[in-house]
């Protein structure tokens, strides 16, 4: 039995049975996406090997390179979505998911080294932004989109040096990649980052909780009502326990979520998507 399943990023994900085992496939033949997947299978590995409170990791069986094509075996996990778990899930169910993903949090901000991190290489990935931003010619005709790059070019110029943990983070912890599962909460796709640090972790889970990304491409029907309430609440405890804790946090957040939030914007093609970009590039701006 093989079940195909739509892919983003340039991937494709196959459901299998074999031998009476299930596994998921992902896969992918775009030779700008060949070397990515492979670093993300690689680092999905390694995080499957640490034992963590609540937080699983789908173990990878299998990786395989050519010059055409990347294929990642990996474990099958029988899952709900975010949006199922949350239309069912109590305020307990929800205290420990906050509690987990602290927890996660935590481990990987004890396994990193407070650094000094050279503005340039924020200044460095916005320029390569702006360039891809600037070869589209439906972006160079949004007169918001420009003023957005140019607030931006600013923001960055005048940015001066951080101190932040670096070492380790998933790189693209937002709720469409954890699988829930009764209390235990899988992490999938993990993403190699420009800049490795849990602060980007904290930044990802955020993009939900407070501006609602992986809600705005959920295209079933769902509670909107509940959800807001549900992510309301994860938000505050996030953002108020990380602020109290850490003072990188509350100094930084703002670049890494603007960048976060920028990076996303060459890629937007939906009117929604790119209107909900904007506002948020907006308001971090100019807050």
């Amino acid at each position: 039995m093989e079940i195909e399943v739509k892919g983003h990023s340039g991937c494709q994900i196959d459901v299998v049975s074999e031998e009476g085992q299930i596994f998921v496939y992902k896969s992918t033949a775009d030779p700008l996406y060949l070397n990515r997947l492979a670093l993300q299978a690689e680092k999905q590995r390694n995080a499957s090997l640490i034992e963590f409170q609540h937080i699983r990791v789908p173990l990878i069986y299998e990786l395989k390179r050519t010059d055409k094509k990347t294929i990642v075996k990996m474990q099958y996990v029988y899952s709900k979505n975010f949006i199922e778990f949350f239309e069912q899930a109590g305020f307990e169910q929800i205290d420990y998911l906050v509690g987990a993903l602290k927890y996660f949090i935590e481990y990987e901000i004890n396994k990193c080294k407070l650094q000094v991190v050279s503005p340039q290489i924020f200044r460095a990935k916005f320029d390569d932004i702006r360039m891809k931003l600037e070869k589209n010619a439906f972006f160079q005709q949004d007169a918001q989109v420009v003023r957005i790059i140019e607030d931006c070019q600013s923001y960055f110029g005048h940015l001066q040096e951080m101190l932040l943990p670096i070492g380790v983070c998933h790189g693209d912890l937002t709720f469409s990649n954890i699988l829930f599962n009764g209390n235990n909460y899988y992490l999938i796709d993990f993403l190699d980052s420009f800049i490795e640090t849990p602060l980007q972790d904290i930044v990802k889970i955020r993009q939900d909780t407070a501006y609602r990304w992986s809600q705005l491409m959920y295209t079933k029907r769902y509670d909107a009502v509940r959800l807001g309430i549900i992510c309301d609440k994860i938000d505050h405890e996030i953002d108020l326990y990380f602020s109290n804790k850490y003072q990188w946090y509350t100094d930084h957040y703002r670049t890494v979520q603007l960048m976060n939030i920028l990076r996303i914007l060459p890629y937007a093609h939906e009117e929604k998507v790119v209107c909900y970009l904007k506002n948020i590039l907006n308001s971090l701006l100019h807050e």
